[in-house]
C-alpha cells in the first residue's frame, strides 16, 4: 500500500499561517485525502495546530515514493 503526504495549509486567529502535514498509507489518492481531512479533524490534531484553521481547498496530497523508485524513473 502506498504512503501519502497531505499538506494542508492552515491560519491563525491572528493572522499567522503554516502547514498541518499527515502521513497516510492508502490505495488511492482519493483514500489517503479522506484519511488526512479525518485526522485532522482529531482532537489532538486540532490541540496541535492551536485549533489554526485549515484551509481545505489547497489541500495537496503527493505520493511518497521509494528512492529507488524515484532514480529508476529519471
Amino acid at each position: 500500500m502506498p504512503f501519502w503526504s497531505a499538506t494542508i495549509p492552515t491560519r491563525t486567529p491572528h493572522g499567522g499561517s503554516g502547514v498541518h502535514v499527515f502521513i497516510v498509507d492508502a490505495d488511492h489518492h482519493e483514500d489517503a485525502r479522506r484519511h488526512a481531512l479525518a485526522r485532522a479533524d482529531l482532537p489532538d490534531a486540532r490541540r496541535h495546530r492551536r485549533d489554526a484553521a485549515l484551509d481545505l481547498q489547497a489541500l495537496t496530497v503527493t505520493e511518497i515514493l521509494p528512492s529507488w523508485r524515484t532514480w529508476a524513473l529519471r
